[in-house]
């Protein structure tokens, strides 16, 4: 049952077509990012490269929050509302909040 239902998740989740925004990404989990079929460009290249950062971390529950143009990413724990930032260098910065 588990198997099926995450099946039907993968395709209900899985490429927002052409058009699309970075804007969409916000909000979303790490681990839906990750799945997702995202265009070439850059900032793409790099959200998608932080999300699976965070799972390699055991922190894919953490939420996009926002994408800056020099790579940096800024999640958040969706229920501790804990804030970690990304580097562009794939290093975890923990906010001390």
């Amino acid at each position: 049952m588990f198997r099926m239902r995450e099946r039907q998740l993968e395709t209900m989740v899985h490429d927002f077509g052409p058009g699309m925004t970075i804007d969409e990404l916000i909000e979303m989990r790490a681990v839906d990012i990750a799945g997702l079929r995202l265009p070439s460009e850059r900032l793409y290249r790099v959200v998608k490269k932080a999300a699976f950062i965070l799972i390699e971390a055991d922190l894919r529950s953490y939420v996009l929050k926002e994408l800056w143009e020099d790579g940096h990413s800024v999640w958040q724990h969706f229920s501790t509302e804990k804030t970690i930032v990304v580097t562009p260098s794939g290093q975890i910065r923990i906010s001390e909040d």
